[in-house]
């Protein structure tokens, strides 16, 4: 504003400086255009020194003043119709370019006032038709450079919002890529969507299993009433980008849909269904909701909502192979019981909240007797099956709360909360009743005082069931020493 203001003020001093050079009307006065002309070379000054550091509304007396030098000059040109008058055209294209709508037109009204009374003063013949050329040109060159613009405007405005979504995809993939689960993936996605197209509610819908319905596995801001919907249901708009692949935006303002009832916090209006595919395969559908009528979205926000659902399906896919690899990881592959890694990362676990509850805890060690004998002569098969057998027996007779674990090889671990000996020696009983038949086992218990470390719980455990696997006899092994 400053540069442009400025630029106008010197411009117009060095005019109006050459056309003193030049022929003039008779009744010119020189002196006092002089005299404008040093204002106008100042104001310039001024203006790009000053002004520059001073609140905008500032600008607004800086164009009342080029405009009563305007003025003065047409005055002292000694004539009404004076080609100074073309000036005026710079303040009202400077205000339909910095400032709002109404505020340029009230400068131009301004400048109607000004002219028309150095036309009334000067006498001029046709004062009124001059006058109504002038401002209906400044009017008509306003209106181009207002909707000029305007236009800079949106198109600016679009610019950043298209680097504020990509911004806010960008910075979500980093989020999402970084959680944990699936479900906090899933609620990131429906955040962004939102956040991003400005919509009131988002629902992540994805098939249930062998059932034909979508359920909704994460949602953000306002709800829908719709938990589940079925995908034979034509109206419903979920289930039919679900089907045929394609994206689709809708206003329903009489809740024709069944996802557009009202939901709890005020009736959804609009939505638009984007799927989501997974090796071109469509996975889920993208529902965004508004609560009031709204145009479609622009192509760009819809190209961020797309890009946002394709990234988030991979992200999904990465998340949910992750916790298969770390189920994995944890779990024995022949038993299904949590492995000797699970084991040392739970144990310790469960010390800390005996310790926090201050409840007892008992450790065994259980043996598989007699399997290394049976793998040499029923082989390795008959092994296995006697592995998962024990596994799955002792697993149900065993509490809910506890955990068993395979250790390795023959050996099995399990921690037994909130148990003293006896009480956990009780409960192995349990577990030789449920033995396969003809099978036995030997068991070591110990039971933690408090302030023994694993090593040290674990290392009594096992002195435990070596004993017991001296003595070979079931009560002896019943009853550690």
């Amino acid at each position: 504003m400053a540069r442009s203001l400025g630029g106008l003020y010197l411009a117009g001093a060095t005019i109006g400086l050459i056309s003193l050079l030049l022929p003039r009307a008779p009744h010119t006065n020189v002196g006092a255009l002089a005299v404008n002309i040093g204002l106008a070379y100042l104001g310039g000054l001024i203006v790009l020194l000053v002004f520059r550091r001073l609140p905008a509304w500032t600008f607004h007396i800086a164009l009342l003043a080029g405009t009563a030098l305007i003025t003065r000059a047409v005055y002292y040109s000694g004539q009404g119709v004076s080609y100074y008058g073309i000036w005026y055209l710079w303040a009202a294209l400077f205000g339909f370019s910095f400032f709002t709508r109404r505020q340029a037109t009230v400068h131009v009204a301004v400048v109607g006032v000004a002219y028309a009374v150095v036309l009334a003063v000067t006498h001029e013949p046709v004062a009124q038709a001059r006058w109504v050329t002038t401002i209906a040109s400044l009017l008509i060159a306003g209106v181009f450079i207002d909707a000029l613009v305007r236009r800079v405007r949106r198109q600016r405005q679009q610019a950043a919002d298209d680097a504020e979504n990509l911004a806010t995809v960008v910075d979500a993939m980093h989020r999402i890529f970084q959680q944990p689960t699936a479900e906090a993936t899933r609620l990131d996605l429906c955040r962004t969507a939102a956040r991003v197209a400005r919509a009131d509610g988002v629902r992540l819908w994805e098939p249930n299993g062998s059932e034909a319905v979508l359920v909704s596995t994460a949602m953000a801001g306002a709800q829908t009433n719709a938990e589940r919907l079925s995908l034979g249901d034509p109206l419903t708009g979920a289930a039919r980008a679900y089907v045929t692949g394609e994206p689709s935006f809708s206003c329903a303002l009489g809740g024709g849909d069944s996802e557009l009832e009202p939901g709890k916090h005020g009736p959804v209006r609009c939505a638009l269904w984007q799927p989501v595919t997974r090796d071109q395969l469509t996975v889920g559908v993208l529902a965004l909701y508004w609560r009031s009528p709204v145009a479609e979205p622009e192509q760009n926000v819809w190209a961020t909502i797309v890009l946002l659902a394709a990234q988030a399906a991979i992200a999904i896919e990465r998340v949910e192979l992750l916790g298969r690899l770390e189920r994995m990881a944890h779990t024995d592959e022949l038993t299904g019981l949590p492995n000797r890694r699970a084991w040392r990362e739970e144990l310790p676990r469960e010390m800390a909240r005996a310790k926090r509850e201050r409840r007892p805890l008992c450790v065994a060690m259980l043996d598989l007797d007699g399997l290394k004998t049976l793998n040499d002569t029923a082989g390795h098969h008959a092994g296995d099956q006697l592995l998962h057998q024990s596994a799955a027996a002792w697993s149900s007779a065993l509490r809910p709360f506890d955990l068993l674990t395979r250790y390795g090889g023959d050996e099995f671990a399990a921690v037994l909360a909130g148990c003293r000996l006896d009480d956990a020696t009780r409960l192995i009983g349990r577990l030789v009743k449920v033995t396969p038949e003809g099978q036995s086992f030997s068991v070591g218990i110990a039971e933690w005082d408090g302030d023994q470390d694993v090593y040290a719980l674990m290392a009594e455990a096992d002195a435990r069931l070596y004993e017991a696997k001296a003595a070979r006899g079931r009560q002896q092994l019943l009853s550690p020493q």
